[in-house]
């Protein structure tokens, strides 16, 4: 069963409300500063909101239904870890962006330690974040593809599309309120979904028990001693918040919301805040797993796809009415939009404030930045629309999408920490600490089954040592200069 009238047209409202909400919220764009900070007005639950909505993003909605479908609950595991994370990256990070009145959080890296130092996080900035907003592109586009009977590359096109047309023209603000809307969309559609599931089921939910029953599907701590697994307590805890400190706190992509607020205080209690929401989230998109499960164990069908990532959009074709099937979809692309545009609200504001203001044209007019601003989100979006199709055949999205991050996460954060907990770090040491921990992570993955979890641990301890033991410190720096 395809997509019909009704379907079409709740997408249709749905894609008109978002180019229109990011359009008017950012009508009076006067300057990169209102383009990139929405001029450090926005309040700061909307700012929460939209950390949530891009932390979320289409790997949320697609890939925690596949784990829960095929193993439990432990991915909740995550966010236990995340939430320690965010505590971390309030007390030591948000203050000394705030401090130095920073547009993108490498230029913290500057002040501290050097251009060179700032140059090297830009570039893995771009390379995480390319990278893993593609993967995010493409899980979207899968689950449209299915639902709505069209090739993959058309739905990577109309996903890719539509985001960046509002983000374009409206930067941050439209970013951020856009992100409010849609966060309502999402997670509408997810207690949609779960209600819907329990209707159908004999029993309701004495019937998703009796389903699930001596399977330990609804199991959250594994507390197993092992480096192999992803999925036990310790790699979830401390990997989870190792990766989410990295994410939020060396990230422009998530980082960016948190300095458009007025105060540190008030980006400070957003970012916890978005920490405890996150477990009912995560819970909500993992009971859909378990209802899936238990839907198809009372009602076999022969098209089920082999493949999990493809569950959920399988059931909102074949089983969901008209028009509720098209506002799931919507919900779907909500999540999917709501990463897409910070990613490419972030990736153009450090290339113009990390790179091409500083290097390649220092003193031109607000307006020639603006213009130059919004050229960048059309060529970064090109880039993710080439890293989606590249990556296409990938076994897992939500695996992917965790992994790419673990790679070049852990030497950023060694680098920031040390920056704020330190006095130690040269801008020599500091590039060579973080290609080197970059090579260990890669040969950890490539030679030994330490699981994902653990690789941004590893790449973090590695870069903080490696800058700590080799690099002067400021006060010896500063008498040499002298």
């Amino acid at each position: 069963m395809g997509l019909d009238l009704w379907d079409y047209g709740v997408l249709g409202v749905y894609f008109l409300l978002i180019v229109g909400l990011g359009i008017w919220f950012g009508r009076e764009e006067k300057d990169t500063r209102d383009y990139f900070l929405g001029g450090k007005s926005m309040p700061w639950m909307a700012v929460c909101l939209s950390i949530l909505a891009t932390e979320a993003s289409a790997i949320t909605f697609i890939g925690a239904p596949a784990q829960s479908f095929e193993r439990n609950f432990t991915y909740l595991q995550f966010a236990i870890g995340s939430l320690i994370g965010r505590i971390l990256m309030a007390k030591l990070l948000i203050s000394a962006y705030y401090k130095g009145k920073v547009t993108t959080v490498y230029e913290y890296l500057k002040q501290r330690f050097g251009m060179r130092t700032r140059d090297a996080g830009v570039v893995f900035f771009f390379v995480t974040r390319i990278l893993a907003s593609g993967v995010r592109l493409l899980a979207i586009s899968m689950a449209l593809s299915v639902v709505a009977n069209i090739s993959l590359v058309q739905g990577i096109l109309m996903v890719a599309g539509v985001a960046l047309l509002y983000t374009l023209f409206g930067g941050i603000k439209a970013v951020i309120w856009t992100d409010v809307f849609q966060i309502m969309v999402f997670m509408g559609g997810a207690a949609l979904s779960i209600w819907f599931i329990l209707s159908r089921l004999p029993g309701g939910l004495a019937g998703l028990m009796e389903a699930t029953s001596g399977l330990h599907k609804f199991q959250v701590f594994d507390f197993r001693l092992t480096l192999k697994d992803a999925f036990v307590f310790l790699a979830a805890v401390v990997g989870g918040c190792f990766l989410t400190f990295s994410a939020l706190g060396t990230d422009q992509g998530l980082a960016q919301r948190i300095l458009t607020c007025r105060k540190v205080e008030q980006s400070q209690k957003a970012l916890i805040l978005t920490g405890l929401i996150d477990f009912p989230i995560v819970f909500i998109f993992l009971s859909i797993g378990v209802g899936l499960f238990s839907f198809y164990r009372f009602f076999p069908d022969p098209n089920i796809p082999g493949r999990a990532d493809y569950i959920f959009p399988f059931f909102m074709v074949s089983q969901l009415p008209s028009g509720i099937r098209g506002f799931l979809i919507a919900g779907v692309l909500a999540a999917s939009m709501s990463s897409l545009d910070s990613s490419l609200a972030a990736l153009s504001s450090s290339m113009v404030v990390d790179i091409y203001r500083p290097y390649m044209v220092p003193r031109a007019s607000e307006k020639h930045y603006l213009f130059i601003s919004r050229l960048f989100v059309i060529i970064f979006c090109l880039c993710l629309v080439a890293v989606a199709l590249l990556c296409h055949q990938t076994k897992s999205v939500l695996i992917l999408g965790l992994k790419i991050g673990s790679f070049t996460y852990g030497s950023l954060l060694g680098i920031f920490l040390l920056g704020v907990t330190t006095r130690r770090g040269t801008c020599h040491t500091n590039i060579l600490a973080m290609l080197s921990s970059t090579l260990v992570v890669l040969a950890v993955y490539e030679f030994t089954s330490v699981s994902w979890p653990w690789y941004v641990v590893i790449g973090t301890v590695w870069t903080y040592g490696f800058s700590y033991i080799f690099g002067r410190s400021k006060s010896t720096f500063d008498e040499l200069k002298a």
